[in-house]
């Protein structure tokens, strides 16, 4: 049933204008029509602002995250630095070996070099400086799984320079404290110095 716009008597269908006062009936199709309309801006409203809040929430949480390397790299380059002085005993490995070891046990390598200093010998694979953390991934110089298995090498904004010496394909040894053996494309060291 159709009501008057106006007065809000019960007129019946097919009125242009109400019979009780005489309001004109065609507004109310007019504003029928825009509801859809206003409705779907609102969806776009709120979609935008369910994506800009989500933005928001990434660059926070990479934020986040580098001041948090930031902080554990500032920390760390100490203890290397303290540790180096103490002349605590180096392994030396290539990283052919202990990819090897990893691969084969990750528990039993896990106790073998986990927190240890280890020196590193093989291949630069790939110099990065994302996010302003410097780090240089060595493989074992040809060997068949060289393209994804690597050790992450992550090194202290005073090793810049150095690193900067460094090309790809280049025969390097690092020195580092290996933290994690456990990522599904090889082994992490932090603190490094180039040897």
């Amino acid at each position: 049933m159709k009501y008057c716009l106006r007065c809000a008597r019960e007129i019946g269908e097919g009125h242009e204008t109400c019979p009780f006062c005489g309001t004109p009936q065609k507004e109310s199709r007019k504003q029928h029509m825009h509801l859809p309309e206003e409705k779907s801006s609102a969806k776009v409203y709120i979609c935008a602002g369910i994506v800009g809040f989500l933005i928001l929430l990434l660059v926070l949480a990479v934020i986040i995250e580098k001041n948090s390397f930031t902080f554990n790299s500032k920390s760390k380059p100490i203890q290397a630095e303290v540790l180096m002085q103490s002349k605590t005993p180096v392994t030396s490995i290539s990283a052919k070996q202990i990819l090897s070891e990893y691969k084969n046990n990750e528990i039993r390598a896990g106790e073998m070099f986990n927190g240890k200093r280890i020196e590193i010998s093989g291949c630069v694979a790939n110099i990065d400086n994302t996010l302003g953390i410097l780090s240089v991934y060595i493989n074992s110089c040809g060997g068949p799984l060289d393209i994804i298995d690597f050790v992450h090498a992550v090194f202290p904004e005073k090793e810049k320079k150095h690193l900067s010496m460094l090309n790809k394909g280049q025969r390097v040894s690092v020195i580092c404290t290996i933290n994690d053996g456990g990522n599904i494309m090889g082994v992490q060291g932090d603190n490094c110095l180039i040897k």
